[in-house]
């Protein structure tokens, strides 16, 4: 075998190689040049587009496709001028997929050549449906904490300010019974204690940052 034959069997194994790497993932990959057209792609961001276009797309069709919807293509199209401007970013996106919302995390990154020329865009999706929805429950849990320390902080307080108040007044009458007073004072007994559970509640509010 010559040299020449030899470079050129390296070079197909080395392509088999790196193929067979980007489709041992679930997650698509995809690389365009400064026309949009697709370099590589792995079998994931066929079946990825699919869901989309309602066909697949491979190596030289253009991945900004008539068949997507004109506002991820606008979306799309602003992305991939901003990663060949030289910028490496993550977009966030929220996909329709087989009738089901889907969060999507899409990483675009600049390709340099030799002389640090741009010359294309490698991209890489991420299914974050789980990890988003997760964060959405931890935020209606804080939403609904802030509103219970709310609540327990201000709704509460005041009635309990009242009820201490008015035990006070009739406290100092002079014509109250031994036995009414002796209620009176379990009343701002029970009212310091729960004034004190309030100032705790707004104390943990505060160190946790759930006061509104």
């Amino acid at each position: 075998m010559t040299d020449k034959e030899i470079d050129i069997a390296k070079v197909i194994a080395d392509e088999k190689n790196l193929r067979m790497l980007i489709n041992n993932t679930d997650d698509p990959i995809w690389l365009v040049d400064v026309e949009y057209k697709i370099i590589e792609c792995n079998n994931s961001f066929k079946k990825w587009v699919y869901h989309f276009i309602g066909q697949e797309l491979d190596r030289g069709d253009n991945v900004l496709h008539d068949g997507l919807n004109k506002t991820y293509l606008d979306k799309f199209e602003t992305c991939y001028q901003y990663a060949l401007n030289g910028h490496s970013f993550k977009s966030v996106e929220d996909m329709l997929v087989d009738g089901r919302l889907r969060y999507t995390s899409v990483s675009f990154n600049p390709v340099l050549d030799k002389d640090d020329h741009v010359i294309g865009v490698s991209c890489f999706a991420r299914d974050i449906t789980e990890q988003r929805k997760h964060l959405l429950r931890i935020e209606e849990q804080n939403t609904a904490l802030r509103e219970i320390a709310f609540i327990e902080s201000h709704k509460v307080r005041g009635p309990a300010a009242t009820i201490m108040g008015l035990a006070l007044v009739f406290s100092n009458e002079e014509n109250t019974t031994a036995e009414n007073k002796e209620i009176i004072e379990a009343i701002l007994t029970a009212t310091d204690q729960l004034d004190a559970i309030i100032r705790e509640v707004v104390r943990k509010s505060s160190k946790i940052g759930l006061q509104p």
